[in-house]
């Protein structure tokens, strides 16, 4: 595969040369793409709206703002943890776990399944707790519910 410095050698008349130069995006293409990267998910469904003609308004703003920072804790959530991917099982059981009729109790049970995926998936050394207050437990739920939206 010929690199940018042999088209760059080339002969400027040359048709091979200008199909190349062709084929190359534009320095406002450029720049709109490394913009884009630089975009938060708040950023981007802006754009979108804005796109097929609905202004913001305060409340938008806001949510972009809030979508914008929880894109950015989700890609330092799996830059950090570098979760494994699930397993069928772990599939089977987690979503027997996010199903069952009382959401809001954790037993032994429940809290085992938590602690295995927490250290098979995402690799973390937690022990089980049963002193912890919900809200650990809720957290924890959520990691691995991070995770598991994106398997």
């Amino acid at each position: 595969m010929k690199d940018k410095e042999y088209y760059e050698n080339l002969d400027k008349r040359t048709k091979e040369y200008k199909e190349w130069k062709d084929s190359q995006p534009s320095e406002e293409q450029l720049e709109d793409a490394a913009e884009n990267i630089t975009k938060g998910l708040g950023d981007m469904v802006a754009s979108v709206t804005k796109a097929v003609g609905i202004e913001p308004c305060e409340g938008c703003k806001k949510r972009q703002s809030k979508l914008n920072l929880l894109g950015h804790q989700a890609e330092y959530f799996f830059k950090k943890y570098k979760p494994n991917p699930f397993t069928d099982t772990d599939i089977i059981q987690w979503e027997a776990f996010t199903n069952r009729d009382n959401q809001n109790l954790i037993i032994p049970a429940d809290q085992k399944l938590i602690v295995r995926l927490l250290r098979d998936i995402l690799n973390m050394s937690v022990k089980p707790c049963s002193t912890c207050s919900s809200s650990v437990w809720k957290k924890y739920i959520n990691m691995i519910d991070t995770v598991y939206e994106r398997n």
